[in-house]
């Protein structure tokens, strides 16, 4: 039991190292700097979620049969490589398989960490506070985040590649940690058939009507959120803000994200998980606040939109878990991100053509529209026709964390 209990420890620093990137501020600079445009440059964004797509539910399945540990590691010695070909190459096709080794690395990690984090849970027979520890799993992610953006910005100053160097040493310390976790007892899959096994889990997930919408709600959130963060940097560019600037307003930005995270627990507890799911529909509002005005006093609402952004995770993870056993939970979890990165694919490159072709004001005010649309479909069609999803209450009871009446693959 001890041992287990460190993995909750050594995850926050896992997440926290995981996400230090000096690189974010200023890729988007980076980017221009070897000259690519916009359409190149969410074309390389793009490209990565492809990667994650395709690796998304194998790296999930791969956590299910192998453990959770060995995938992260596999995880942790990816991230300095993608790094490296970033640091040291300067063209759109070599950045292109940058982003292919880090979409590795991060593709072993999704799902696969929150995974691990419920497991763990269980075996501590504590899985009623699951969004307390994901919150927190979420706020040294983000805090993460926010130290190397301000760093990022500063560094930078000096010169654009001098983030990328650092970042490949601090990523490196990722793999003393994989090494040291400890493994949960649980049932492991097993199947003759990987790819037949993996299509089955994947047919169940889409079929379970409650877990369909759910993973409807974490494709929108996920995509239209990273979509919104990068082009958050072209509207400060827009706005004449200096590239040094740029680490401490992200640095903000991702604060905020894990206050949200961190506090998902207290507001579901406050509000009922009807409203605390709700929330997240002003993102959309705020999209689109974005693409009917070029001001500085919209980055108070665009970091509003990340309180809502972070707030949603904890609360969608703990809701999906509760209905999967863990000998499929990296799996299930795993084709919720995976269409995430299917949504984003298909956006993200359309809204750089909306960029190029039209304006960043109307690529917003476009996204907006498209996510409010789909979160109000989403949200309408669970409350109507599964309204239990909501009540929390009856579930929290059942000591092993999920829901004895859900349907299992077969």
């Amino acid at each position: 039991m001890p041992g287990v209990r460190t993995n909750l420890w050594k995850l926050y620093a896992y997440k926290f190292i995981s996400e230090f990137y000096l690189v974010v501020p200023v890729l988007i600079p980076y980017y221009v700097s070897h000259g690519l445009n916009s359409t190149q440059v969410f074309t390389i964004q793009a490209a990565y979620a492809l990667a994650v797509l395709l690796l998304e539910i194998p790296s999930g399945y791969l956590a299910d049969v192998i453990g959770r540990r060995p995938t992260l590691i596999i995880g942790a010695a990816f991230m300095p490589l993608g790094l490296a070909v970033y640091a040291f190459t300067g063209r759109f096709l070599t950045f292109v398989l940058a982003e292919f080794f880090l979409a590795v690395a991060n593709s072993m990690r999704s799902g696969c960490e929150s995974a691990l984090i419920y497991d763990t849970l269980l075996e501590l027979k504590e899985a009623e506070h699951y969004k307390k520890y994901e919150g927190r799993a979420i706020l040294f992610t983000r805090i993460g985040t926010a130290a190397s953006a301000v760093l990022g910005g500063i560094v930078a100053l000096a010169f654009l590649r001098l983030p990328f160097l650092i970042n490949i040493a601090t990523s490196m310390l990722m793999l003393p940690l994989a090494l040291s976790l400890v493994e949960p007892q649980r049932s492991k899959r097993l199947a003759s058939n990987p790819f037949l096994d993996i299509l089955k889990i994947a047919r169940f997930s889409l079929s379970h009507g409650e877990i369909r919408h759910l993973i409807f709600y974490a494709a929108l959130i996920g995509s239209a959120g990273i979509i919104a963060l990068w082009a958050a940097f072209l509207y400060y560019e827009s706005l004449g803000i200096s590239v040094g600037l740029f680490g401490l307003i992200f640095a903000t930005f991702q604060l905020s994200s894990a206050f949200g995270s961190s506090r998902a627990h207290a507001i579901e507890k406050a509000m009922g998980m009807r409203k605390a799911l709700s929330l997240p529909l002003f993102i959309g509002a705020i999209f689109v606040l974005a693409g009917l005005v070029r001001s500085p006093a919209i980055i108070p609402f665009i970091i509003l939109y990340s309180f809502l952004w972070g707030l949603s995770f904890p609360l969608f993870l703990d809701l999906i878990n509760r209905r999967i056993e863990s000998d499929i939970r990296a799996t299930v979890l795993s084709v919720a991100m995976m269409a995430g990165s299917l949504t984003y694919v298909v956006l993200a490159p359309l809204f750089g053509r909306l960029v190029d072709a039209g304006s960043l004001g109307k690529a917003f005010l476009v996204l907006g529209i498209f996510f409010l649309a789909g979160m109000s479909l989403v949200l309408i069609s669970l409350s109507r026709r599964y309204p239990g999803v909501f009540d929390t209450r009856s579930q929290s009871k059942n000591p092993a964390g999920e829901d004895p009446a859900a349907p299992k693959p077969s």
